[in-house]
């Protein structure tokens, strides 16, 4: 494996072999070389050293993982910006998308449409999994209704609610007694208003998107171990079963997370099909349920709650991650999972099972009232450097990729039925579920809810996890308080207002791309024996204020038997007065991270031009996707 060497001294650091004289901003943090110390967040000076990965023996031979492209394409770039994207002339257009052929041939293209004739759908279509037109996708689906039975007799259900009744036993919340939440009742606003600035889309909800041809149905899929049922005195529950799996054992735990999941995606994302079901959908481009297909699955949703105890599962990286990355890498679903409650389920921290999967999106709690992380938010991550299942001793174990990438909010009021506490101090219970909505599986869900209703609108993020996860870390502005001694891998919440938008919004600017195929055919430049990719982005008129991410998709394989992820890229940023991509002197910003499947920074500029460096350092050679890359950035900016 290659190997990047980083000395931190006092007052010296090494960037790119040569040494650079070390500056502060305002704040007094150590910085890149810069001509002035402007405050700028969230960049990684230090330069963390890039690890030695153990890699096992006898993987020489692994079989090559395909990047997804079909139709002869062995190579697909791609770039959308609610502003337009200027490559060939004056004129902005949303789209940019170029074909790599086997046999040697490219073809470009720029629209100033969504879709139609000669749209961005219909070309990706022909290099990529095919998304369906507006107009000539209608669904022939059936909703059902469904419910489970609790074993024994700690649960009753009746018609209208879900109670439970015991003079010995309290019902304990992951999150605390009862009796500790009593006081939130009264208090908890709506926060899908109050701190996630919905009413920042007004033009998205107000808006009749009958014949917009851009707009379509998202199937969501939960991924749960219960069935959701009625939690308060509306409906009950309608969803679609796949693949006709109704093989639950829930718990009263697991069945109540189930139902305020479903809960919070129905009251939130506008207009979506939500399924239901333990394990992946077989075909999410085909969701069918009983022979009639419904609304593409591209995003899922998983609870971190799922397992208890101290297991090998929780503690590092497992089977259970391995399958979701191999998942998310061959089918390219947005994948959200709560990372977890630890105080729960006493693990030490570390992240729920899937959690770990360093293609999914891992999703932590922040408390809308005091917008700091919640404390029962798990963070911790691990490789096996021998391969999964020959840790168990907790010994030979890496840092793995830093979870979870995203903070949301949960502590929901969704007007579900009171709950009674007598007083006594026997603690005597009769209630129906506990009316707040709190835990990161809330927050994965509402995160979901999100990313559907952005999906609806731009179809462009459709089968692009990488791009997906981001834009998730560059749209917020909610600044977070994290918890003493903790680095988060991202400090703000992402918002509606900063996450949703169409290519005629008019208060948001994202520029996002992505990579997919031969790294040979896509690098622009190559310098000290790296291949990198280059690009200029016009700064904004009166955009100041940037953060900028990227993200990459890894084999679970290649996760599990190196224990690392086995390509490492790092993000440069340079201001320049021109769209030059060959000047790499003087950097602005700079991540460099060595266990991450991200990089992020944020920085202020009043610069012409902003000129993006991203150069894969070490692509292990024993890896399933060697020479293959599935990259996704984001660049998001504000005032």
């Amino acid at each position: 494996m290659n190997k990047k060497a980083t000395l931190i001294v006092a007052l010296s650091c090494v960037y790119a072999g040569a040494a650079n004289s070390v500056n502060y901003d305002l704040l007094g943090r150590r910085g890149s070389k810069m001509n002035s110390p402007m405050v700028y967040k969230n960049i990684d000076y230090s330069k963390n050293n890039k690890r030695q990965g153990t890699a096992l023996q006898g993987n020489n031979a692994l079989m090559k993982r395909t990047s997804g492209l079909q139709n002869g394409v062995v190579a697909l770039e791609g770039a959308y910006c609610n502003k337009g994207l200027d490559y060939t002339t004056n004129y902005p257009v949303p789209f940019y998308l170029k074909r790599y052929y086997a046999n040697g041939s490219t073809q470009a293209k720029t629209y100033d449409v969504a879709t139609g004739s000669n749209g961005y759908i219909e070309h990706s279509n022909s290099a990529f999994i095919p998304v369906p037109r507006w107009q000539n996708y209608v669904p022939n689906l059936t909703e059902i209704s469904a419910r489970t039975k609790i074993p024994g007799n700690q649960f009753s259900m009746t018609e209208e609610n879900y109670t439970f009744n015991s003079s010995t036993t309290v019902y304990s919340s992951p999150y605390g007694n009862a009796p500790d939440l009593i006081h939130y009742l009264a208090l908890a606003p709506d926060v899908r208003d109050y701190v996630s600035k919905r009413w920042g889309v007004q033009w998205y909800d107000a808006q009749n998107y009958g014949n917009v041809q851009e707009f379509g149905k998202v199937g969501v899929h939960m991924s749960v171990d219960a069935i959701p049922v009625r939690l308060n005195n509306g409906a009950k529950p309608t969803f679609v079963q796949l693949e006709g799996d109704y093989a639950f054992n829930p718990t009263p735990l697991t069945e109540v997370a189930s139902s305020r999941m479903y809960n919070t995606i129905k009251a939130t994302a506008k207009d979506v099909v939500v399924y239901v079901d333990k394990n992946f959908p077989s075909h999410p481009a085909h969701p069918t349920w009983m022979g009639s297909q419904g609304p593409q699955v591209y995003v899922g949703v998983h609870a971190g709650i799922d397992e208890g105890g101290n297991n090998e599962a929780l503690l590092q990286y497992s089977n259970v991650a391995q399958n979701l990355d191999n998942y998310i890498y061959d089918n390219r679903t947005i994948e959200i999972a709560g990372v977890g409650n630890y105080s729960a389920r006493f693990n030490n921290s570390h992240v729920a099972s899937r959690s770990h999967a360093a293609n999914a999106v891992s999703v932590g709690v922040a408390d809308p009232y005091s917008q700091s992380m919640a404390s029962y938010s798990s963070y911790i991550s691990k490789y096996c450097t021998q391969g999964v299942g020959h840790c168990s001793n907790g010994t030979n174990l890496n840092d793995g990729s830093k979870k979870p990438e995203i903070y949301n909010y949960s502590h929901f009021y969704l007007n579900d039925r009171k709950r009674f506490y007598d007083g006594s101090v026997s603690g005597t219970y009769s209630y129906t579920a506990v009316p707040l909505y709190s835990g990161t599986e809330i927050a994965a869900a509402y995160t979901a809810s999100m990313v559907a209703d952005l999906l609806t609108v731009n179809p462009f993020y459709r089968w692009h996890p990488e791009v997906v996860k981001a834009l998730l870390m560059t749209s917020g502005d909610n600044q977070l308080q994290t918890l003493p001694a903790y680095t988060a891998a991202t400090s703000a919440v992402p918002t509606y207002q900063t996450l949703l938008f169409d290519k005629d919004h008019q208060s948001q600017f994202h520029d996002s791309r992505y990579w997919i195929g031969d790294i040979n055919l896509l690098k622009t430049h190559v310098l000290d024996s790296k291949n990198e990719i280059r690009f200029s982005i016009k700064r904004p008129a009166n955009k100041t204020k940037f953060t900028a991410a990227i993200a990459w998709l890894s084999s679970g394989n290649d996760i599990a038997n190196l224990g690392m992820i086995p390509q490492d890229f790092d993000l440069f940023v340079y201001e320049r007065s021109t769209a030059n991509t060959n000047d790499v002197n003087g950097v602005k910003a700079r991540s460099t991270t060595s266990t991450n499947a991200f990089e992020k920074v944020s920085f202020t500029s009043n610069a012409e031009y902003l000129l993006f460096r991203i150069k894969l350092f070490s692509d292990e050679a024993n890896s399933e996707n060697n020479g293959q890359i599935v990259l996704g950035f984001d660049l998001a900016a504000s005032n």
